[in-house]
């Protein structure tokens, strides 16, 4: 968007109204839009059945080129016959119906002297003239037009010609008629609300283009102090419009039209004025169109346009549900609880139309999978679309974001969170419903092809980082669908029987499972999707113990489970044991579906189970309400979506060896060879495969290093292909900054972690070359380096986006202090990976998960194993200590407090990561330790903060596999607190008197008695109405359980007895966690998305 260069004049010598006065005027300008919808708008007629009413009709024109082309020819039904004009400018042809009609179509059927400018206008007595259609790039040929408009006559006329000739007719229709339905009023007011909407200019960030379209009187879009400037606003289709309002601020337009356009770049202008007198104007015409603009061309101020509300009318009832829905879809806008509107439309539904929403449409256009609308019930169509990364599958204009591993390496919620919001705004922005992302694997070999596109090889990080990127995400309406559920870490054999996991059931709730709980039951995630592996002989899609055991009865799921592409292998048992949607198409889940059905095999409370699921995060997520807010070929990078991705790949990067050459100055650094791959223009910032998202502008480090030092001979390159000309260029420079890496792709594992080609002989010689030798790694897990010992300074950088070598450049200067900590192990060699063994990599028909609970860091532990980098491990350019460790006793709700001091002891400000580790009593055969929180800090030189950590009970347990629940064992638990997984010097001792058992997932207590949310798993309601639900739990105590609430649209608070209720003031969806306790200890917690439409 372009950015206006303006001084704002001084607020003084701006005559304006007072910030009261100019609110109570704009709401009093928006009450006025609205009763005129309601009774002073026109009404447009719908003839069901127009009739042609010109032909044989009398007809004039302007002129006529001969006795031969006279204007009766053009309404003699004969296309053999014309009129044609003089050879000038304006020309006209009308006919005279000889009555008042209603019109509601004109068809032109020009000859080659066609016109490029006209206007189509009605006329009650032949003298004052109203346009209903206008053009200025009219293309000739056959022209029909759809207008709405009344009168005796009608006319062409045009005002510019596409020849050297006049204006030339075949055939002049004018169609339409009283014989059809009675007249619809023009007054729906809701088809630009909370539409995309830009501008030419704004006066400054609190003045945007979507002020004017957000229905709120006091907000307002405002522009530079220049002419001519323009507001628009994107319908996401065509759709009539048959009038404007506009509220005006004090500085309106004096001069300007209301134009519409069907792509954006060519305008056809509806109405004009050049005495515009501000206020609240309503225009009346009518178009056809999917973008709508105001272009001014005159102030009546020094200052620029300003506009408080940009109303436009369609139409329609001023009672018209929104979304399209009708009096027959009163689930539609409604405010009643999501479950009362599923079973409202359930009571509908056709068996096939259930069916239909149980299966993707098998297009791949215009989202990578999509599902079909069903309008006849107001079921919008729904698009789902790839990227971990940012938007995906080949999409432009959008922000590739770095890789999971990347900002996992951040160990950063709140910065994970903004990521996920960039994202789903994007996401939105392009039109696109779900998001098929994140993924949250566990890393359990490096040779993974897809590692770079996960968080972690810990679950609790794994679990954290995704849920945060959940919330963000989810925060801009667009559902998240985290994936893939599980055991799915190879790509060797993926969707076959050869990979099959054999793996206990203790493992797959420790180890795997955790994260998908966790993005679920926090995250309050809409959908999830099944994995390509098998797990102990049960293909992930079909897998009971996955799907309907750890999803839907441990974690409480509320919403749908989405195949992977394909990744279905069968009917009865993927719908009795958890799979809802079927993607891409409807191989198994259409007429197999239907057969299951008729014979028994699937019930019918099984189909109508899949569909609830579905349709309730539809109505959470506000989809029968909101129009498209996006279109795939939208611009949706922003300047900020671009800081925040630099933002991600500063603080991920990790800082692993630093002996004294870092920080660089331009001061006593005056020339740098930027030798490798990685370096210039090829530089790898994502992975392959379906996380991959385009660029919208990548900057290499050779560029962002050469803008750096300011001055582009200063930095030289050289690709290390002739290893000999890059040790020339090396000797030649004060620094080398040797940039390599692997690609990993979606589809194919690695087979070594080793550097490919020659790159680690690269960097040997060019070390011996130059002492200052810097590697910077741009891979997607871990890697070896048997040159550690021969450089000054590593970073691993990952796949970082296209802010790759802005961040970088930062980095390597000390603009920013690195902070990133490892999320994965790098091992010294292969051969310590836990999975070592072919049994165990990539398998023999069979996966053998022998290793157990002894993955990432909890294998080199148990093996007592030195890593080439521990899992936690990051350098910075200051130190840190810790001290003072306090560790407090289980409260009744199972909650222990933890804190320590973390001080900065060196000379630079920096952030350290400070991490918690539990390590349980010997008698459970739990690891050694275990990550159980963290928390970044950002400290100045000789400053402290205090860090605080709740560990709950649940955070203690095990997973009992004798009685199949979580079990907390009495005993002392060590508490280790640090900056990695090897340096933890603060210990103590939490200790549990009594052991504690739970059946789900984080509801283990100190009390005997329990609590149980009931979760409505989502809610909508309209902005400005008011709203109420009741959230109810069961108490096993005998007291009444007390609720409290956090995350809550503004206007809404909750009660003690838990009822929702006030009047939601803004637009938007937030993640709300609603908690119940007894007071005696007992409590639970449930998560769910509440869209405000």
């Amino acid at each position: 968007m372009l950015q206006a260069s303006y001084r704002t004049p001084p607020p003084l010598r701006r005559r304006r109204l007072t910030a009261a006065q100019s609110r109570l005027a704009a709401v009093i300008g928006f009450v006025l839009v609205v009763a005129l919808a309601l009774v002073g708008t026109p009404r447009i007629a719908r003839a069901a059945d127009p009739v042609l009413l010109s032909q044989g009709k009398p007809a004039t024109a302007s002129s006529a080129e001969n006795a031969g082309t006279a204007a009766s020819a053009a309404v003699d039904g004969d296309t053999g016959t014309r009129w044609s004009s003089a050879f000038t400018d304006p020309q006209w042809l009308q006919v005279d119906l000889g009555s008042s009609q209603p019109i509601s179509k004109v068809v032109l059927n020009w000859e080659a002297a066609y016109a490029t400018a006209f206007k189509i206008q009605t006329s009650a007595n032949g003298t004052s003239w109203t346009d209903v259609y206008s053009t200025t790039t009219a293309t000739g040929g056959t022209q029909t037009l759809n207008v709405t408009g009344t009168g005796r006559y009608v006319r062409m006329y045009g005002t510019a010609r596409a020849t050297a000739y006049g204006y030339s007719l075949w055939e002049f229709q004018v169609w339409g008629g009283s014989g059809g339905t009675q007249p619809t009023a023009c007054g729906n007011t809701t088809a630009g609300v909370g539409k995309p909407a830009t501008a030419s200019s704004t006066e400054n960030a609190g003045t945007p283009a979507s002020a004017a379209f957000d229905g709120d009187p006091g907000t307002r879009w405002s522009s530079a102090a220049a002419d001519p400037q323009w507001v628009q606003v994107d319908l996401g289709s065509s759709q009539q419009v048959c009038g404007v309002s506009l509220t005006w601020e004090a500085a309106y337009a004096t001069a300007y039209q209301i134009q519409v356009s069907d792509n954006g770049s060519t305008w056809n202008t509806v109405y004009s004025t050049t005495a515009g007198p501000g206020g609240t104007e309503t225009h009346s015409f009518t178009a056809t169109g999917r973008y709508v603009r105001m272009y001014g061309t005159a102030r009546a101020t020094q200052y620029g346009y300003s506009l408080w509300d940009f109303t436009l009318l369609t139409p329609g009832d001023a009672t018209t549900p929104p979304g399209g829905g009708t009096g027959d879809c009163p689930w539609v806008g409604s405010t009643a609880p999501v479950a009362t509107r599923v079973s409202q439309l359930l009571a509908q539904m056709t068996q096939a139309q259930k069916i239909q929403m149980l299966h993707g449409n098998g297009a791949t256009q215009p989202y990578i999978g999509d599902m079909s609308a069903i309008p006849s019930l107001c079921i919008p169509a729904m698009g789902f679309h790839d990227g971990p990364s940012g938007v995906g599958d080949g999409f432009g204009g959008v922000t590739q974001l770095p890789s999971a591993v990347s900002s996992a390496a951040t160990w950063d919620t709140a910065l994970q969170k903004s990521y996920g919001t960039v994202a789903g705004a994007e996401f939105a922005g392009k039109g696109a419903d779900v998001a098929l992302g994140p993924t949250m694997n566990i890393v359990r070999d490096p040779r993974w092809g897809r590692a770079f596109e996960t968080y972690s090889e810990d679950p609790f990080l794994a679990g954290q980082m995704a849920t945060a990127s959940i919330q963000g995400l989810q925060s801009q309406g667009v559902m998240a669908e985290a994936k893939h559920v599980a055991v799915y870490n190879q790509e060797t054999n993926r969707n076959g029987p050869q990979d099959n996991a054999i793996i206990d059931q203790r493992t797959l709730q420790e180890i795997y499972l955790p994260a998908f709980q966790a993005a679920v039951s926090k995250g309050a995630s809409a959908s999830v999707m099944c994995a390509y592996s098998t797990v102990n002989g049960v293909y992930a899609c079909q897998n009971a113990n996955l799907l309907n055991n750890a999803l839907y009865q441990q974690a409480g799921f509320g919403g749908f489970v989405t195949s992977d592409w394909g990744g279905a292998h069968s009917t009865v048992d993927s719908a009795n044991n958890g799979m809802t949607i079927e993607m891409p198409g409807g191989y198994f889940y259409a007429d197999f579906l239907a057969q299951a059905l008729a014979n028994g095999t699937v019930s019918q409370a099984t189909l109508n189970t899949m569909v609830s699921r579905v349709l309730t995060q539809m109505f959470a997520f506000g989809l029968f309400e909101k129009h498209k807010t996006g279109d795939r070929n939208s611009v949706v990078t922003t300047p900020a979506h671009q800081a925040t991705a630099r933002q991600v790949a500063e603080q991920g990067s990790v800082l692993l060896k630093n002996t004294g050459v870092l920080p660089l100055s331009t001061a006593t650094t005056h020339s740098i060879a930027v030798i490798g791959p990685d370096g210039g223009a090829g530089v790898r910032s994502v992975g392959g495969g379906s996380a991959t998202a385009t660029s919208s502008g990548t900057v290499s480090p050779l560029t962002a290093l050469q803008n750096r030092m300011g001055s582009a001979s200063a930095v030289t390159y050289n690709d290390g292909t002739d290893i000999n000309a890059a040790v020339t260029a090396a000797r030649n420079a004060n620094v080398a900054v040797v940039a390599v890496g692997y690609g990993e792709n979606e589809g194919t594992d690695l087979t070594s972690i080793d550097l490919p080609d020659t790159q680690n002989q690269l960097i040997t010689q060019v070390a011996a070359a130059n002492p200052n030798t810097i590697v910077v790694l741009n891979t997607g897990s871990a890697v070896t380096m048997p040159w550690l010992g021969q450089v000054k300074g590593v970073i691993e950088e990952w796949y970082a986006g296209q802010e790759v070598g802005n961040s970088l450049a930062a980095l390597l200067f000390g603009d920013v202090n690195p902070s990133g900590k490892l999320p994965v192990t790098f091992p010294a060699s292969l051969n310590d990976v836990p999975a070592h063994t072919t049994a165990q990599w990539p398998g023999n028909g069979n996966v053998q998960y022998s290793e157990g609970l002894k993955v990432g860091y909890r294998w080199y532990d148990a093996q007592n194993i030195t890593p080439l980098f521990p899992f936690g491990f990051g350098l910075s350019y200051t130190t840190f200590g810790f001290s003072g460790l306090q560790v407090g006793a289980l409260d009744g709700s199972g909650n222990a407090t933890v804190s320590a001091t973390v001080t900065n002891t060196g000379t630079r400000a920096g952030a350290e990561i400070a991490q918690l580790y539990v390590g349980d009593p010997a008698s459970t055969g739990e690891p050694a330790k275990q990550l159980k929180g963290f928390q970044r800090v950002d400290l100045q030189p000789g400053a402290s903060a205090k860090v605080t950590f709740t560990v709950t009970a649940h955070d203690l347990a095990y997973w009992n596999t004798a009685t199949s629940k979580w079990t907390t064992a009495a005993g002392g638990y060590q508490i280790l607190v640090g900056d990695s997984s090897r340096n933890l010097p603060l210990t103590g001792t939490l200790n549990v008197a009594t052991a504690m058992n739970a059946n789900t997932v984080g509801a283990a207590t100190t009390s005997a008695a329990s609590v149980t949310v009931a979760n409505p798993h989502g809610m909508s309601s309209p902005a400005g109405t008011p709203a109420r639900l009741a959230v109810t739990a069961k108490a096993t105590g005998g007291a009444a359980p007390v609720f409290t609430a956090t995350g809550l649209p503004a206007g809404l608070s909750i009660g003690k007895d838990g009822v929702i209720s006030g009047t939601p003031t803004a637009k938007g969806t937030s993640t709300v966690s609603v908690t119940a306790s007894d007071g005696q200890g007992a409590a639970d917690t449930a998560a769910f998305v509440w869209t405000v439409t």
